[in-house]
């Protein structure tokens, strides 16, 4: 296989003064008691291969891989070619100067050419999935699986696989994103369907609002002639009220005349009749206050006189003087008991001009009256009728 080791070849390099080896073709492991050289030969593939020596974690330049107490060192790899056959030697000279001299097939060259070749045939010293020295194996143990799979990619010989798998990632972090953009997108687009239905609701009141307005507007256009009809009616009805109200006025005119007559005749009847019962009742009052002003005279006369005999009595008999101041006080009670039923016959002839006339005549009076203002009310609503019309005409002929 191309690539393969076919011979390494030290000299003075680390523990060893000379050694060559001829591996075999599947070259994968080296073992072997401690002390018996294995990282020496590890580390001078490494080396002779473009490595660096910080890969090899035991130094940070390439003269202290040089044997103790030599000057210089060389290390010989050769390399089976594209061919059968083609054999490809690379030399690398070591000095404690830390100075390096590379050799390709016996030519000194740099180590840009040596890379170069290396490379074409995919070796990576430098990879841990490749080649692992003893002291980089905790290293290679913390190795995340992605970098192991990157690292496994970069070994398996296909330069492709990597930049494949760089652009791999891209599109799966372009994917993530375009993802998180569709998610946002859609959260988007639900709010503005939310929004688009609130919008609809809005526009649908707007539509309702308008179609309100339209209506009003048609409704002020209407409204002139519906109160024109609504005034035509009014004058209609209040025509016919006119005439109905006439109508009973005339009638109410004819009955008042017809009963004018037969009232005043009535009345004058009615008043004489009063004026001569009153007279009546008056002498009949007199008369009886008369005779109690003569009876109250004549009892005052007989108490005159008794009280005259008294009088005598008590100048004639001074021993009955207390009986005597009995009958005084009793004739003093009776005499002021007849002045007040005196003063109280003068009062109730005072009284006497308040007269009750007989109760089926007022009746009869009462019942003409109540009549009578029966037809004045119904004058009055026809006048108010004719009124009212005269104003709705106004109105009417106003509005036009």
């Amino acid at each position: 296989m191309p690539g393969n080791i076919i011979e390494i070849e030290l000299h003075n390099f680390m523990t060893f003064d000379y050694l060559k080896c001829k591996p075999g073709p599947r070259l994968n492991l080296v073992i072997g008691p401690n002390g018996s050289g294995k990282s020496s030969l590890v580390c001078a593939i490494a080396l002779g291969l473009c490595g660096e020596p910080q890969l090899l974690g035991r130094a940070t330049c390439v003269a202290e891989f040089v044997k103790e107490g030599k000057e210089s060192g060389h290390i010989k790899i050769t390399l089976r070619g594209e061919h059968i056959g083609d054999h490809i030697t690379i030399m690398r000279k070591i000095n404690i100067s830390r100075k390096s001299e590379w050799f390709l097939n016996g030519n000194i060259v740099s180590k840009k050419d040596v890379a170069e070749t290396i490379q074409r045939f995919n070796i990576q010293v430098n990879n841990l999935t490749q080649f692992l020295p003893q002291d980089r194996v905790c290293e290679f143990a913390k190795l995340t699986p992605v970098q192991l799979l990157e690292e496994t990619e970069k070994a398996v010989g296909d330069t492709q696989l990597p930049e494949q798998h760089r652009a791999l990632i891209d599109k799966s972090r372009a994917l993530k994103h375009v993802e998180l953009s569709l998610e946002k997108n859609e959260g988007t687009l639900n709010q503005l369907k939310e929004r688009n239905a609130e919008l609809e609701k809005d526009v649908e009141r707007v539509r309702q609002r308008d179609e309100l307005r339209a209506k009003a507007k048609l409704m002020e256009k209407k409204l002139p002639w519906l109160k024109y009809d609504m005034k035509q009616a009014e004058y209609r009805e209040a025509k016919e009220r006119e005439k109905t109200a006439a109508k009973e006025s005339e009638k109410a005119n004819k009955l008042l005349n017809e009963l004018k007559e037969p009232i005043k005749r009535r009345l004058f009847i009615l008043s004489k009749r009063k004026q001569n019962d009153e007279k009546d009742a008056l002498a009949e009052k007199w008369r009886k206050v008369s005779d109690r002003l003569i009876e109250n005279a004549d009892k005052r006369k007989g108490l005159l006189e008794k009280e005259s005999q008294l009088e005598v009595e008590l100048q004639g008999n001074y021993k009955e003087m207390d009986e005597l101041r009995r009958h005084e006080e009793t004739r003093q009670q009776k005499l002021r008991k007849a002045r007040d039923e005196l003063s109280a016959a003068e009062l109730e002839l005072e009284s006497l001009n308040h007269y009750v006339p007989p109760t089926d005549e007022i009746v009869s009076v009462h019942l003409v009256i109540g009549y009578t203002i029966y037809i004045y009310l119904q004058l009055s609503i026809c006048f108010f009728l004719k009124v009212q019309l005269r104003a709705v005409c106004f109105e009417f002929l106003y509005f036009f």
